[in-house]
């Protein structure tokens, strides 16, 4: 068995369970689980499951793991330290780095996009609203009504599913989202192109880009309802 022992100190490098989506078999059914699943919950014990083939040694592994007290010792999965850079976010045991800068490098991939959800930051309305305030618009200001307009035309969108083929995909500093947006009545012409930039450990939106016409600054109906998808 993999040790998992750790040489930190401070206890902002300590990982828990919960701190890492899938590393928990709380509420879940070991024998149910996929054999990703397992693999990956071995993974955040320091074990990368060599010479493990079926699905029965894999199981057998995790119970030897949670038998000899050993299932609660995480690492991080990620040859990034993505999780643990979370962790310290949230702890605010970060340096900060400017933030104008990193919107302007963000660059999208064009190639090896999927549907894979696993490293997808936390995403709220909260940092939702943070991207309209940066756009130029004040959604306090109760004079200004095209903010709750947008919200409501981008949940129109939403609920009449005109995004589709939405896809996704990582790197050390970005999650990014791409999809399509069908024109609400022009519906013979070619759908629009969405692209948003998140990054990786806050959730923040550092790019976000529209090929109609508003869209080009980051803000627009389309943007907003791909961001209340996510």
């Amino acid at each position: 068995m993999a040790s998992s022992t750790s040489n930190t100190t401070n206890f902002t490098d300590i990982l828990t369970e919960n701190d890492i989506p899938g590393a928990s078999l709380e509420g879940r059914n070991i024998t149910e689980l996929k054999i990703a699943d397992l693999r990956f919950w071995l993974k955040c014990r320091g074990d990368p499951a060599k010479g493990l083939k079926t699905k029965a040694e894999l199981l057998k592994r995790v119970e030897e793991y949670i038998k000899n007290g050993k299932d609660k010792d995480i690492v991080d999965p990620d040859p990034n330290r993505l999780y643990l850079r979370r962790k310290q976010h949230r702890l605010k045991h970060v340096v900060n780095e400017d933030e104008a800068e990193r919107r302007v490098l963000v660059k999208f991939p064009e190639n090896n996009w999927g549907t894979c959800l696993q490293k997808m930051p936390m995403f709220t309305r909260a940092e939702m609203n943070n991207h309209v305030t940066r756009s130029g618009k004040n959604i306090a200001n109760k004079k200004c009504n095209s903010v709750p307009t947008s919200f409501r035309k981008a949940k129109t969108f939403l609920e009449d599913e005109y995004l589709h083929s939405i896809e996704t995909n990582d790197n050390q500093r970005c999650f990014y989202v791409k999809s399509k947006c069908c024109h609400s009545f022009r519906k013979n012409d070619p759908p629009h192109d969405l692209k948003v930039a998140l990054c990786i450990i806050t959730g923040d939106v550092l790019k976000a880009l529209c090929s109609c016409v508003a869209g080009t600054v980051g803000y627009c109906n389309h943007i907003l309802a791909l961001m209340l998808k996510l």
